[in-house]
């Protein structure tokens, strides 16, 4: 027969390394979306302001 404090134990191991790989996967994809909010905002600083050929204060040519 199983003891139960060791059944309890096993339980306890199997949720905390579940957390940790829930935890390291949530930090995982946020460390990926933040770096690729930062890489558009280096893409769009760099490519500087965008105005379609039209003056950007809105004068009339």
């Amino acid at each position: 027969m199983v003891d139960s404090s060791a059944f309890g134990t096993a339980l306890w191991t199997v949720a905390i390394v579940a957390a940790f790989t829930v935890a390291l996967s949530l930090a995982a994809l946020s460390d990926m979306a933040m770096r690729r909010r930062e890489d558009r905002a280096a893409r769009e600083h760099s490519a500087g302001p965008r105005h379609n050929g039209r003056d950007p204060h809105g004068a009339h040519q």
